[in-house]
C-alpha cells in the first residue's frame, strides 16, 4: 500500500513521466534549487520554477517588470488565478508577473453597456461591481455569459483562454470585448 505523502495525484504524474521516458520522449523537470516553484490551481500537472514573481498594481508596474525582464535576459510570463492547465501561464526561470493587483473596475458607460476594467480583476468582483454601480437604476446592465467552471478566473486570464460559457448558440466571451 502507498505511503499516505504519496496521493493518486504523484502517483498518475509519475506514471506519465516514465511513460514519457519510455517513449523517446524527454520531460523537462523543474530545478530543484533556486526560484519559486508555482503551478495551476486545478491539476497541478505543471510545476514550474520561476525566477521571481512580481504583482502589477498598476501600468508602470508592468512596464518595470517588463523592462526588468528585459535587463536580465528573461523571458515575462503572465498569470491570474491560475486556472489554465496547460502551464502555458508559466516559463521556466521567467519573471511571472501576477495580474491579480490590478482588479479595479475602472468605470461603466451606462448608455452603451460597456464596462471598462483591469486584467486581474476576478468574476465575481466585476458582477459584484457592475451591480453596486447600477443600484436603483431603472435600466441594468448585466453580463451575458460567463466561463464554466470556476469562478476565481481573473478576466485577462478568461480572454487570454478564450473561454466560452455555457449559452451553446453564443459565440466565446471574446466576441463580447
Amino acid at each position: 500500500m502507498p505511503s499516505p505523502s504519496f496521493d493518486r495525484r504523484s502517483f498518475l504524474k509519475a506514471a506519465g513521466l516514465l511513460a514519457l521516458s519510455h517513449s523517446g520522449c524527454v520531460a523537462r523537470l523543474p530545478k530543484e534549487h533556486g526560484g519559486i516553484l508555482v503551478n495551476d490551481i486545478h491539476s497541478q500537472l505543471n510545476p514550474t520554477r520561476v525566477a521571481r514573481i512580481v504583482t502589477a498594481d498598476s501600468l508602470e508596474a508592468v512596464r518595470e517588470a517588463l523592462r526588468s525582464a528585459r535587463r536580465e535576459g528573461r523571458a515575462l510570463s503572465i498569470a491570474g488565478g491560475r486556472h489554465a492547465m496547460g502551464a502555458q501561464q508559466f516559463a521556466t526561470d521567467s519573471v511571472l508577473l501576477d495580474m491579480r493587483g490590478m482588479k479595479r473596475a475602472l468605470s461603466l458607460d451606462a448608455e452603451n453597456g460597456i464596462v471598462e476594467a483591469e486584467a486581474g480583476i476576478e468574476w465575481p468582483d466585476l458582477v459584484a461591481d457592475l451591480i453596486a454601480r447600477q443600484r436603483g437604476e431603472a435600466r441594468q446592465w448585466g453580463i451575458a455569459q460567463k466561463q464554466t467552471g470556476a469562478d476565481r478566473l481573473t478576466l485577462g486570464g478568461a480572454l487570454a483562454a478564450n473561454v466560452h460559457g455555457r449559452g451553446l448558440a453564443m459565440k466565446p466571451i471574446v466576441g463580447d470585448v
